[in-house]
């Protein structure tokens, strides 16, 4: 079996990059190909992948823009979908990982498509759903799957992401400072993780992006002191040994998040998860076993105690069990062949 891979542009295909479609990307492909799937990835040129890079631009659009030799990102992507129809008919199956870009896809001669929707399901993606039910969609949770089958789809399969839980040390301990790892605006709520620290008296590790300058200003800013400490982008290296040493893992999210690629890294190290009941966490986190979900941003505090109880060993064989990259690309190969088993 042939597939060819679609990937956004943004940042590079790679294990410790800093999107989280692209580091998931690079896992699955590397688990496809293992399993005897010839994979070809149209993705930015700087990525690192198992499959056959057919690249799009030299480098990722991200650092083109930090260089200002870029301004636009729809024409990187637009030349990435020219390039996939061209290489399309070399393939038994398309798999985009674009979103509604790469729906155009679907509609050329050549081989099925497939569409994994890595980001929120909005009103106007239900629309289109309506309009096109018959596009093999994978969700990468129930709660987007939901959504896409009330709307009408009617191929919408649900295919959880996936890491490389053997990638994560396990540390058999349980106490250690908390830890926030996402994009440093309001939405993802950091501002909550300190506050959720603070109430415990225990020190606060907070790591990603800023991509809100005056919210960092405003809300986090003020709060660095030897208690609460901001460090940055980290990469693979350094995640894994920020995620072992913590005691608990904090995704206080504002907003409906698709999936929650963190969630599963704490896991495979181990790490409890206590979050906010938005978007997927709430099925990914097991009460008791991995992690807790709240509605209330001020049962955080009580929840992270309990969570501190919880057995390492139990919550890393939980995620291999359900989130292991390698099951997730045995449950891809089983979505390809159904799809090319229905193909004309």
């Amino acid at each position: 079996m042939r597939v060819l891979h679609v990937a956004p542009l943004w940042f590079p295909v790679a294990s410790d990059s800093i999107g989280g479609i692209e580091t998931f990307l690079a896992g699955l492909l590397g688990a496809l190909a293992r399993r005897g799937v010839e994979v070809a990835l149209v993705a930015a040129g700087d990525s690192r992948t198992a499959a056959t890079l057919l690249p799009a631009v030299p480098e990722n659009v991200f650092a083109r823009m930090a260089a200002g030799t870029a301004l636009e990102y729809a024409y990187y992507e637009q030349d990435a979908l020219l390039l996939a129809a061209r290489h399309a008919p070399d393939f038994d199956l398309v798999h985009s990982h674009l979103g509604a870009p790469g729906f155009i896809l679907a509609g050329l001669p050549g081989p099925p498509v497939l569409h994994t929707w890595h980001t929120q399901v909005y009103v106007d993606a239900e629309w289109f759903a309506g309009r096109h039910p018959d596009l093999c969609i994978a969700a990468v949770s129930e709660f987007q799957a939901t959504r896409f089958r009330r709307a009408g789809a009617r191929r919408c399969a649900v295919i959880h992401n996936g890491v490389d839980v053997e990638a994560f040390d396990l540390s058999p301990r349980r106490s250690g400072p908390l830890v926030f790892i996402g994009r440093i605006d309001a939405t993802k709520g950091p501002d909550l993780a300190v506050r959720t620290a603070r109430a415990l008296g225990l020190p606060l590790t907070l790591a990603g992006p800023i991509t809100d300058r005056d919210f960092f200003r405003r809300a986090i800013e003020p709060e660095l002191d030897g208690a609460v400490q901001y460090v940055g982008v980290v990469d693979h290296v350094a995640k894994s040994t920020l995620l072992g040493g913590a005691g608990c893992v904090l995704m206080p999210s504002r907003v409906d998040e698709a999936f929650g690629m963190v969630s599963l890294e704490a896991l495979a190290a181990g790490r409890p998860v206590v979050g906010l009941a938005r978007g997927a966490l709430p099925e990914i986190l097991e009460p008791d076993l991995t992690g807790y979900v709240t509605d209330d941003p001020d049962a955080l505090p009580s929840l992270v105690q309990r969570a501190l109880q919880l057995e390492p060993a139990a919550i890393r064989a939980r995620a291999a069990a359900r989130f292991d990259v390698r099951t997730v690309a045995a449950r891809y190969e089983a979505l390809y062949r159904e799809i090319l088993a229905r193909a004309p």
